[in-house]
């Protein structure tokens, strides 16, 4: 047994591995080359490069303790190794940034470690499986009555296919106001994708073919790709692997082999850098330079939350446009497109480095307590897309909007279970 997880251990670096060398070749070769306009600049710097492959290894070797400890924490500071850690130091080595976005990052994700040593204590409630189940159900059909009372069927085919998807968003988002919009993503990121899990675990094959009927309604409708992929990822991560450290080696082996196919594909079948584009591009390295951006842009000048909701009424922005639409028009040239905003360029947009502790700290509350609360393994894709959002949306953005508190709560009231299957 023990020759296993050691083996799972040192697979899992090994594939992280070569991912980080796939990166920077696919940035030194492809994206610097092709993208250049949108700010990767091929400017290689070989003391900052030696410095990001020190951190690589430090990052590594400080996640053996995790792993014996928890391997639920261990296999999402993996996930925040790819999402966070390796896009950031390719572009402040590879294009010579500024130190505060890697150094930043980097801290985001070391400051991770220390959620082991977090232990809370949660409230016990017993439910009785088949009340759990008509809540489960009824909360799905309940969100999506007000978005079906709206929308109707003025659903886009095209978009099945990932055509015309910003012309769907565009009409979408007309229509998609007020308390609508909160229900839409409470059902779309958080309620489908979690009773879709719920009663896969309980093989109710008739609910499950109805929540992926809602997923492709809710798609169809929206443009949203986070909703066509989120079934997707879903559905991955609860039949890979015997437990979370497996399922996420199967996932870096994938992205492996879909990084080794993706310019075979554009270059001979697509004759468009589609997949390399969507996928490598939109997914991992344009969230790190936006991430640069923000902390140009907001460099000794916090924001203090001025478009939030609640601070707003006590702080008021001082642009005459949302603050993405701005960073866009002032780096991009481009005022209607959109500059997402994840949680550690949000910290230091609106409290400078101190806003990169404080937001390090909260997103490791936050999971030392998903860690507290045992529930099926099957429920780690749903975890993977949290990561996902929090990558590339605002904090209080990804807790309220994003459903992430709606599922902290259902992981406690609902999805807690004393037969939990282990991670």
């Amino acid at each position: 047994m023990k020759l296993i997880v050691k083996k799972e251990f040192l697979l899992l670096k090994v594939l992280v591995a070569v991912i980080y060398i796939s990166l920077e070749v696919y940035y030194s070769f492809y994206i610097s080359k092709r993208y250049d306009y949108m700010g990767f600049i091929p400017d290689f710097n070989v003391w900052k490069y030696l410095v990001t492959k020190l951190c690589f290894l430090f990052l590594l070797v400080m996640s053996f303790n995790m792993y014996h400890q928890s391997r639920f924490l261990y296999s999402i500071y993996m996930l925040l190794i790819f999402f966070f850690y390796i896009p950031n130091a390719v572009l402040y080595s590879f294009s010579n940034f500024p130190p505060g976005p890697f150094v930043s990052n980097t801290f985001f994700v070391s400051f991770f470690l220390i959620t082991p040593y977090i232990k809370f204590t949660v409230p016990d409630f017993n439910i009785r499986e088949r009340y759990k189940e008509w809540i489960v159900i009824g909360l799905a059909i309940v969100l999506i009555i007000p978005v079906v009372f709206t929308f109707k069927l003025n659903i886009h085919m095209k978009t099945l296919l990932l055509n015309e998807i910003y012309e769907t968003r565009e009409m979408f988002s007309e229509k998609l106001q007020g308390i609508l919009a909160y229900l839409y993503h409470f059902e779309a990121k958080t309620i489908i994708p979690v009773a879709l899990v719920f009663f896969m675990i309980r093989r109710k094959y008739f609910i499950m073919t109805l929540l992926f009927l809602i997923l492709l309604y809710l798609f169809v409708i929206s443009g949203n790709k986070l909703v066509y992929f989120t079934s997707i990822i879903v559905v991955f991560f609860f039949y890979i692997g015997r437990n979370v450290v497996a399922k996420l080696n199967n996932f870096f082996l994938v992205v492996i082999i879909c990084f080794a196919l993706f310019p075979v594909l554009d270059n001979f079948l697509l004759a468009s850098p589609i997949l390399a584009g969507t996928f490598v591009n939109r997914f991992l390295f344009i969230p790190a330079l936006t991430t640069r951006f923000y902390f140009d842009f907001f460099s000794g000048h916090p924001f203090y939350f001025a478009e939030s909701h609640f601070f707003m009424h006590f702080v008021h922005s001082p642009y005459n446009m949302p603050v993405g639409f701005l960073i866009t028009k002032i780096y991009w040239g481009a005022p209607t497109a959109f500059a997402n905003n994840g949680i550690v360029s949000d910290g230091f947009m609106n409290l400078g480095y101190a806003g990169v502790l404080l937001f390090s700290v909260i997103f490791s509350l936050l999971f030392s307590l998903f860690n507290t609360v045992k529930i099926h393994i099957g429920y780690y894709g749903v975890f993977f897309c949290c990561i996902y959002i929090i990558l590339s949306t605002p904090l209080l953005t990804c807790l309220i909007t994003g459903g992430i508190l709606i599922f902290l709560v259902l992981c406690i009231t609902i999805l807690k279970s004393s037969n939990f299957k282990p991670a």
